[in-house]
């Protein structure tokens, strides 16, 4: 069927350092099937590891084709797991498809898994520490030693601090449009 249609589908995407097709194995097979010599392709310039996430992104998203089976997703995660260690869950699940949860299940049972950096960069691209155990025990600490300090003076010190409206304004009385 596929073979078929040959004409009307779009270039398949090829790793120009490889030469490995990154998107559009079936179209290459159904252009082999149909006797084509040719078949229109997009060349990808940059590393084995981005080729790899960009062949995730476009057969999982894209819709044409065959996508991944769940198997064909969380092997992917996995691999992900171990080439990009600093990305956070949701980062790996945005890609594969699959959820957060499954992408921490995953990263639980990979032996290669390094949080040995104890950071990890999000969707949106901040990094954030995996244990922000650290931070708060610092600005313990910095609170004992000054108890009256402000905390400008402990986020000037190196200690990780929110706004403080970010943890007082929930503690705070709701008595706006309260009768006395």
């Amino acid at each position: 069927m596929l073979a078929a249609t040959a004409d009307a589908l779009p270039p398949v995407v090829v790793h120009s350092r490889t030469m490995r097709v990154v998107d559009g194995n079936h179209r290459v097979r159904a252009a082999v099937l149909s006797g084509r010599q040719e078949i229109a392709a997009r060349m990808f310039e940059g590393s084995a590891d981005e080729a790899f996430v960009l062949a995730i992104r476009l057969n999982t998203v894209h819709g044409r084709g065959l996508l991944l089976t769940r198997a064909d997703r969380t092997a992917a995660a996995g691999r992900l797991i171990t080439t990009h260690p600093h990305w956070s869950n949701r980062m790996i699940a945005s890609l594969t498809g699959l959820s957060a949860g499954t992408i921490g299940r995953i990263r639980d049972q990979e032996a290669a898994a390094d949080d040995s950096a104890g950071v990890r960069v999000g969707k949106d691209g901040r990094a954030r520490p995996v244990d922000g155990s650290g931070a708060r025990i610092k600005v313990y600490e910095l609170l004992l030693s000054d108890p009256t300090a402000s905390i400008r003076d402990i986020a000037q010190r190196g200690a990780a601090v929110r706004s403080p409206g970010h943890w007082i304004r929930p503690l705070e009385p709701r008595t706006r449009g309260l009768r006395t």
